[in-house]
């Protein structure tokens, strides 16, 4: 059985950085390259990261440091030149992401390789309340906090969540469709799979509105390597057999101003 406790209190802030860290299942001395491109419209800084997969067995990745690395707003045709800087990350800070805007990333390799990638700003959808539910599961109490909104009438939006818990670091927790929810209410409960939250925590939680291809790489992570701390590899949006993805979001940042109590009777 599942219950609402309480409301939590809420704020809302913009997100300095939500960077995720992905594994990947690879054979040795691929020379593979691995992108990672999450791009938030309230970032004021955005960065993109590339790595050539040297030996998964060791755990090594070699930084591509001396790559070509673009993003273009395709409603203006507007370029913007993201900077190489140490361990393969690439920054730009006057790109500014709009809603509702298809933005086209390009990777140049110094030994010629071409990456591209494509994903659209969705509008946001806002949140309604926020609440921490509670599910008993033979003898064990589970919470987690659950967002209840309207999901708009139109099809195609999609949904993904990060948390952290007591100051820790944000993690990927899920992503949901709105297959069977055009226009209808909607709940959301963000359960962490690999952590139980008690009675006291708080908790930090990011929701993004991204686009169907950043959708279906997280989707596919979760769903091919359920628990698995060394998954197999997502879908990727990227071309040219590259790994991992390129998405440009927009999102608020939740974060619980008291703690988690029972609501009185």
């Amino acid at each position: 059985m599942k219950k609402i406790l309480g409301v939590i209190a809420v704020a809302l802030f913009t997100l300095a950085s939500c960077e995720d860290k992905i594994d990947l299942e690879l054979p040795e001395n691929t020379g593979q390259l691995v992108i990672t491109a999450d791009l938030m419209v309230s970032d004021q800084q955005h960065e993109v990261s590339i790595q050539k997969v040297v030996s998964i067995k060791d755990s090594l990745f070699s930084p591509i440091t001396d790559a070509e690395v673009t993003v273009k707003n395709m409603q203006n045709n507007r370029t913007y030149t993201f900077q190489a800087g140490a361990d393969g990350l690439y920054t730009n800070k006057t790109l500014r992401l709009q809603e509702k805007v298809t933005y086209q990333l390009q990777v140049k390799t110094a030994d010629g390789r071409e990456i591209q990638g494509v994903s659209k700003v969705p509008s946001y959808v806002d949140v309604d309340s926020i609440g921490l539910s509670e599910r008993i599961i033979f003898t064990d109490t589970i919470y987690y906090p659950t967002l209840v909104f309207i999901d708009p009438p139109e099809k195609g939006n999609y949904y993904k969540y990060k948390m952290s818990v007591n100051g820790g670091k944000l993690r990927f927790i899920d992503v949901f469709d709105d297959k069977y929810n055009n226009g209808l209410e909607v709940h959301h409960d963000i359960v962490d799979r690999d952590r139980d939250l008690k009675v006291g925590d708080r908790v930090r939680i990011l929701r993004q509105c991204i686009d169907v291809g950043a959708y279906n790489y997280w989707n596919s992570f979760q769903m091919i390597n359920p628990g698995s701390a060394s998954p197999a590899n997502p879908i990727s949006n990227l071309s040219n057999n590259a790994l991992g993805y390129f998405s440009v979001s927009v999102g608020k940042y939740y974060e619980s101003e008291v703690t988690f109590t029972r609501s009185k009777p």
